[in-house]
């Protein structure tokens, strides 16, 4: 049968009816799948590098999840002493992605945790649907408390230093924490609109999604379900965190050509914090100011933790409560 057997019009394929109204669902059900994920993303393949690839000194902890028993895998790098530096990882990523951190702060004679977040590298796994974001922030202090009763680790203060997705935790934790934080680094993060943040990513990822999710309309579905589905999950309430009380002295890092989490969107969270200290790592995309603009960061981030440091060690003393 050719056009002109139909009046004009192509012929119409089996099921092209459906294809429209379907085309949302599509979307609202390849939003749900990736929102899930992002919480809980697949494990990375092959051999993870470790501390003692570099030559570091390398321990090994284990702290169980006060909120629900999850294992979390940590590695103590001891250092001369006597602060200690916890270092969280990225979403997607595991602790073997801070190396180079860990090894600029071992070689400044600080001791350092870093550990795998739940859901990621050696740490155990939930399948949780909600209250993510305290999950994670109980998490996080369930380390920040088991690295202060550390015999090994006693005598100093404690910083933390979080990447992408850890910053919020990290932030959070201050507050939620009978340990006394004396820094926060929050490097390629957090977001002030976390909303929007997440409508970002959502249309980044729209680059890399199979055909049948980059229609018109089945994305358009896409990117709103993504961002209710992962709100809901998350479930962040009270943010940007109230930090008046607290001495905790923050420094936001923000990667220039941070495709991300947007430079602006970090800029913000710092102005909220007065005396916050905000620098921009020249030609560097997200969560790569070390390897970009060594010099600078390296100087940057040890001269901030020197200063914090000796500002708690007066506080407090000389010694850890």
């Amino acid at each position: 049968m050719t056009s002109a057997d139909t009046g004009g019009a192509a012929p119409r394929r089996p099921g092209g009816a459906l294809r429209a109204p379907a085309a949302p669902l599509l979307g609202i059900v390849g939003a749900a799948k990736h929102a899930y994920q992002l919480y809980h993303p697949p494990l990375p393949a092959g051999r993870a590098r470790t501390p003692a690839d570099k030559g570091l000194p390398l321990l090994h902890k284990t702290v169980v999840a006060s909120f629900d028993g999850v294992p979390l895998r940590a590695w103590v790098v001891p250092g001369a002493g006597p602060h200690t530096v916890i270092v969280c990882h990225g979403m997607g990523r595991t602790k073997s992605m801070a190396l180079g951190h860990i090894e600029l702060l071992h070689r400044a004679g600080h001791h350092v945790i870093a550990y795998d977040m739940r859901n990621h590298g050696d740490s155990g796994a939930d399948r949780a649907l909600g209250r993510m974001a305290e999950r994670y922030t109980s998490d996080l202090r369930d380390v920040l408390h088991a690295t202060a009763a550390d015999p090994r680790l006693r005598g100093g203060a404690i910083a933390l230093y979080g990447f992408s997705f850890s910053t919020w935790p990290a932030l959070q934790v201050v507050r939620r924490s009978r340990v006394p934080v004396a820094a926060v680094i929050a490097d390629s993060g957090p977001a002030y609109d976390v909303p929007a943040g997440l409508r970002h990513f959502a249309a980044l990822r729209g680059r890399t999604l199979p055909p049948w999710l980059r229609g018109p309309l089945t994305f358009a579905a896409y990117e709103r379900a993504f961002e209710f589905f992962a709100m809901r999950m998350l479930r962040l309430t009270d943010w940007p965190p109230d930090l008046s009380a607290y001495d905790t002295r923050l420094m936001f890092i923000v990667s220039a050509d941070d495709t991300f989490v947007r430079p602006d969107a970090v800029a913000r969270t710092a102005r909220h914090y007065p005396g916050a200290e905000h620098w921009t790592a020249a030609g560097a995309p997200h969560m790569r100011g070390l390897r970009f603009d060594a010099a600078e960061y390296e100087k940057r981030v040890l001269g901030f933790l020197a200063e914090a440091f000796d500002a708690s060690e007066g506080a407090m003393g000389g010694g850890r409560p």
